[in-house]
């Protein structure tokens, strides 16, 4: 049933991208323009990103997996295992980051009509339609948003262990910055403080990616 919803989001969006009227003259930029591969490549490394952190959040805090060395020693002790917070575990991590670019099909390319500023947006949220969905002309392309899971699958294929690394850490935060900015360089350096749900009242101050 949520496929059929997405595809039926698309659709809407691809027809309200066609019918729609040629932007005003002096409107802020070509906001149905495409978005530049690197622009792009930084707006779903961010987006997968928090799609993990978002995953992690949800596991059982009080989960733990048993890891280590299973082999005996001389006196048939087995010490060298432990039991570790099982949203930490590499087996967990792993198995998350096989799956998490299946929720690309969950996004479209997009720009906001005032800025033009690019984003690749979440179609559904936990609660029903984005509101943000009116605040943004969809791009118009062919490929139906295949483009945002295959870069997604491109930046786990290389970045897998730091994304591991950055998981098992006591405190997990700020991943989508840390790992499209500092580690992989796709974006920009950015302040820490700069969340999603602040993007409406400072879209028009902040500068393109």
């Amino acid at each position: 049933m949520k496929s059929e919803v997405r595809r039926c989001f698309l659709v809407l969006a691809g027809l309200a991208i066609v019918l729609a009227p040629a932007p005003a003259q002096g409107q802020v930029g070509d906001i149905a323009r495409p978005i530049e591969s690197k622009e792009l490549k930084c707006l779903v490394c961010k987006a997968s990103m928090v799609e993990m952190e978002q995953a992690v959040a949800k596991v059982d805090p009080n989960k733990k997996v048993e890891v280590g060395d299973y082999r005996l020693d001389a006196t048939g002790d087995s010490s060298k295992k432990k039991k570790i917070l099982y949203a930490k575990s590499e087996m967990y991590l792993t198995e998350m980051m096989e799956t998490v670019c299946d929720r690309m099909d969950d996004y479209a390319k997009a720009r906001y009509k005032k800025s033009g500023r690019p984003i690749v947006l979440k179609m559904m949220t936990e609660s029903g339609m984005n509101p943000e969905m009116s605040k943004v002309n969809f791009v118009q392309e062919g490929d139906l948003n295949k483009t945002l899971k295959h870069l997604c699958l491109e930046i786990i294929e290389n970045y897998d262990e730091d994304i591991i690394r950055m998981f098992q850490e006591e405190v997990v935060k700020d991943t989508d910055i840390r790992l499209c900015s500092q580690v992989a360089s796709y974006c920009r350096d950015q302040p820490v403080a700069e969340d999603y749900e602040y993007e409406e009242s400072q879209e028009d101050q902040r500068e393109e990616l």
